[in-house]
C-alpha cells in the first residue's frame, strides 16, 4: 500500500492567498496528484488543509472538490487553520482561526469532511490507521474515544496536525507552538505510549522531524505548500513501513519564507537548511511492525 501523506497545503481556492507563495505551490500540488494517481493508494492531508477554515466554508469546499476531481481516496484531519483549537488563539487571529461553539461535526470543517476527517479508524496493511482532529481542552471527547480506538494494543498510526513532543533539541521548535493544545498534549502522549502507537504523524511546525519517545517515533512533516514544500511517501506492508520525503518541484528559493531563522539551529541541526529539512535519517527510514 502507498500512502501520499501531506501537511499544511494552505490551499486558498476561491479567496485571497494568505501566503504568497502558495500562488506556485498549489498548481504544483495539483500536478503531483494527477501524476501519482495511479500509483497511490490513499492521499493524507494532515492538518492545515486551508487557510480560513472556521471562517470561510467556501475555502473547504474548494478544496473538496479539487481533490475529488484528482480521483486518489483520501482522508483530510483537521488543522489550526482548519477548525480553531481556541479560544485565545481565535482572539489573536479573527478571521483566520474563528471559534465555533457548536460540537465538531457542525464546524465548517465537520460540515464538509464529514466524521472520517474528525475521528476515524481503519486498516493499513495489517496496521491500524487512527485519524483525529482535536480541539484544546477536549471538549468533544475525544481523548476518551482515542482511548477506545487503541485499546486492543494492535500496532498503531495516529495521523493529527499537532506535535504531541518537541520536535528538536534546540531552537524555535523546543519549545513554539505546542499550546495550542497545551491542556491535552500530555495527555495526548500518554494515551499513544500506552496505546502501542508505533508513530504519531503530524505537521504545524513546517519542518521535517523524526523523535523516538518510549517505543514511538513522532513524526513531523514539513509544509507542502510553503517553507520545505515537503510531502512524504509511506509504502506499507505488513512487517514495515518505508518513508521517504521529497520536494514540490520547480520550487525557487524554499528557504526564502522558514519561519524564525534566527532560531533554528540546535547541536543536530547546525544550518538552517538541515532544521527545516531534517538530517538524512529524519526524511528516509523504515518502521519494523
Amino acid at each position: 500500500m502507498r500512502i501520499l501523506y501531506v501537511n499544511d497545503v494552505h490551499y486558498h481556492g476561491p479567496s485571497e492567498p494568505h501566503y504568497p507563495k502558495t500562488v506556485i505551490t498549489m498548481p504544483l500540488f495539483f500536478d503531483l496528484l494527477r501524476a501519482c494517481a495511479a500509483e497511490t493508494d490513499l492521499l493524507i492531508v494532515g492538518g492545515d488543509a486551508v487557510n480560513r477554515g472556521s471562517a470561510r466554508i467556501e475555502e473547504l469546499e474548494s478544496f473538496r472538490d479539487a481533490l475529488d476531481a484528482a480521483g486518489i481516496p483520501y482522508l483530510v484531519v483537521a488543522g489550526n487553520h482548519d477548525i480553531a483549537p481556541s479560544a485565545h488563539f481565535a482572539a489573536r487571529y479573527p478571521g483566520m482561526e474563528d471559534m465555533e461553539p457548536v460540537p465538531l461535526i457542525e464546524t465548517r470543517f465537520g460540515q464538509v469532511f464529514g466524521e472520517r476527517g474528525l475521528r476515524h479508524v481503519c486498516e493499513l496493511t495489517g496496521w491500524k490507521g487512527v485519524f483525529l482532529s482535536v480541539r484544546d481542552d477536549d471538549p468533544d471527547g475525544q481523548l476518551p474515544w482515542l482511548e477506545g480506538a487503541l485499546a486492543d494494543r494492535q500496532p498503531a498510526l495516529v495521523f493529527c496536525h499537532y506535535p504531541i513532543t518537541p520536535a528538536r533539541s534546540g531552537g524555535f521548535c523546543q519549545t513554539w507552538e505546542y499550546r495550542r493544545i497545551g491542556g491535552i498534549r500530555e495527555r495526548l502522549l500518554e494515551l499513544a505510549l500506552a496505546g502501542n502507537v508505533r508513530a504519531w504523524f503530524c505537521g504545524h511546525l513546517h519542518i521535517n522531524s523524526r523523535v523516538r519517545v518510549g517505543r514511538m517515533e513522532q513524526i513531523v512533516t514539513g509544509a507542502l505548500g510553503l517553507a520545505t514544500c515537503a510531502y512524504r511517501l509511506l509504502d506499507i506492508s505488513p512487517a514495515a513501513i518505508r518513508i521517504t520525503t521529497h520536494r514540490l518541484p520547480d520550487v525557487p528559493d524554499w528557504l526564502a519564507d522558514a519561519m524564525n531563522p534566527d532560531r533554528s539551529q540546535d547541536d543536530a541541526h547546525p544550518t538552517i537548511e538541515a532544521y527545516h529539512w531534517g538530517n538524512d535519517e529524519e526524511r528516509d527510514f523504515t518502521l519494523a511492525y
